[in-house]
This record gives C-alpha cells, sequence and structure tokens, in this order.
C-alpha cells in the first residue's frame, strides 16, 4: 500500500475521539450482554434482540476508537519484517484481528483502561502473523522474544560503542551459554526461497548455488582472480580476512561459527559483515569489467 493510501486511512480513523473511562465501562457491558445473548439457545425477546444491536454498535464503537492504538503498535514490529511477505497495512489488520478480540473480552468493571488490556492482545495478533507468515518453521512465542532481545542489544552496543558485541559478551548478559546463543542467533536468520530472483537476466537463487559435483571451471581464474585480489585490497583487514575465510581463498574454508569464535564476534556480524563485503566487491568487480 502507497504512503499516500496509509495517511488516508490515518485520516479516516482520525475521526473517532477516543474514549473516556466511563463511556468504556458502559460500551463494555453492552458487548458483554450482546456475547450472553447470542451464547443462548432458543427464542430471544425483542428487548433482547435490542441488546444485541447495542452490543454490536458498542463494540464496533471501540474497534474505531482504537484502531489508533493498532497503528502505534504496528510501527514498532516494521523492523521486524524481513521480506515482502507483509506490510505495515498487515500488520494494521492483523492488529485489529487481536482488537477484536480484546473488545469482547475487556471488562470495564476491573478498574483498568482498555488500552493497557488491548495492547497485549494487539502485540500477540501482530507478532504471531509476523512468525507464521514470514518464517518457514513455528517458533514458540517466547523463544522469539529471546532472540528479538539479542538482536536489539547487539544493535545498541553496537551504536554505543562503534563495535560489535561479542559472543562472550552478549551470553553473559543475557545470562545463558554462548552454544544457547547462538542458537537464538541462527533463528533469526531469514529463509530465502530458492526460486527468488536475484539477478537482472531472471536468474533464481537455485542457479548461483555450486554443484560440489561439477569440475570446477577455471578458465576465467587468472583474470578474475587478479581483479578479485585488487578489489580485496580496499577492504578495511576484518573485512578481507572474513571475505578470504569463509571462500577459502589461499586457505581452507571456514564457517561463520569458526570465523566468529576466532574474532570474538557473533555469527550474525561476521554475516553482516560478508555481505557488506561481497557487494562492495560485486561492484567493484563490475565497474572493472
Amino acid at each position: 500500500m502507497s504512503t499516500d493510501s496509509i495517511k488516508d486511512y490515518l485520516t479516516e480513523i482520525g475521526r473517532f475521539p477516543l474514549l473516556t473511562g466511563e463511556q468504556e465501562i458502559q460500551l463494555s457491558r453492552q458487548v458483554r450482554r450482546m456475547i450472553e445473548l447470542q451464547a443462548m439457545e432458543g427464542e430471544r425477546t425483542k428487548e433482547e434482540m435490542r441488546a444485541i444491536r447495542r452490543g454490536q454498535r458498542a463494540r464496533e464503537t471501540m474497534m474505531n476508537c482504537n484502531l489508533r492504538l493498532v497503528v502505534h503498535i504496528a510501527k514498532n514490529y516494521v523492523t521486524r519484517l524481513k521480506s515482502n511477505g507483509l506490510e505495515l497495512m498487515d500488520l494494521i489488520q492483523e492488529g485489529a484481528i487481536g482488537l477484536n478480540r480484546a473488545v469482547e473480552l475487556f471488562d470495564g468493571t476491573k478498574g483498568y483502561k482498555f488500552s493497557t488490556y488491548g495492547y497485549w492482545w494487539i502485540r500477540q495478533s501482530i507478532t504471531r502473523a509476523i512468525d507464521t507468515k514470514e518464517r518457514l518453521i513455528r517458533v514458540p512465542q517466547h523463544v522469539l522474544d529471546a532472540t528479538y532481545k539479542i538482536a536489539k542489544m547487539q544493535r545498541e552496543h553496537l551504536q554505543q560503542h562503534g563495535r560489535p558485541m561479542s559472543t562472550a559478551e552478549c551470553a553473559e548478559r543475557m545470562e545463558m551459554s554462548q552454544h544457547e546463543l547462538q542458537s537464538h542467533i541462527m533463528r533469526n536468520v531469514p529463509h530465502s526461497s530458492l526460486d527468488q530472483l536475484v539477478r537482472d537476466d531472471g536468474s533464481p537463487l537455485v542457479d548461483m548455488i555450486v554443484d560440489d559435483h561439477q569440475p570446477y571451471d577455471d578458465s576465467l581464474s587468472v583474470e578474475y582472480c587478479e581483479q578479485l585480489q585488487l578489489a580485496l585490497s580496499f577492504l578495511a583487514d576484518r573485512d578481507r580476512d572474513i571475505v578470504a575465510s569463509y571462500h577459502g581463498l589461499g586457505a581452507p574454508k571456514k564457517t561463520q561459527g569458526k570465523i566468529a569464535e576466532e574474532l570474538g564476534i557473533t555469527r550474525s556480524a561476521v554475516g553482516q559483515i560478508h555481505d557488506r563485503s561481497m557487494r562492495r566487491l560485486r561492484l567493484m568487480l563490475t565497474e572493472k569489467r
């Protein structure tokens, strides 16, 4: 959805005023009465039918007047989207489902505001939608919460100290073993479809995977290696070492985990440095052709 469409949506929901505590209590009573009557069997009286209609209007009013809360919460989760599968409006729609559930269960006579109660239901609906639709493998919510906490801690540490947080530091802060920490970090790695198009000519990702059973073609190795060595010289020492170790340039290949252990940083930091360096190398090699 375009930015203009989102602005139009925000303008539309902004027409509904915020509810007072007394209004929330009154509306919640009407909604709960409606649910009770709908669950009853047999014929309903005219008064009961009117109560059901009042409850439906009350539910609609509570929904409309709290959609701004849904938008506010949804915006906090946009950064978790790792693909084009979901957008902000998708999160808002998922949050509205949680809002509807909160409206039906809210009891205003218990003394707390609806926004406090509804926040949990909206948040749960949004996070479950992200984890269900963006992930190929279902992961328990409490595990994902810890994973997101680790990622946030790593970002804040990098901004404050100008360097990635080491595995040992992160594990100590999270009060878990380094093995458990690495397990959490791996769960935050996005999955990609093998049919995903990765080149302008429409080549899928699967075509770029090296077939170990095919003989190595070194017809362009001399010229290409010269260009590659020149491009590598423009990288920082650590970036160059990570690329060389990961691809086995001049030495046996190493996994991200092994490189991270040797450098004292996390596997995600190694992956980020590698991806950034490879983009620079591709750009430099393309310019030299």
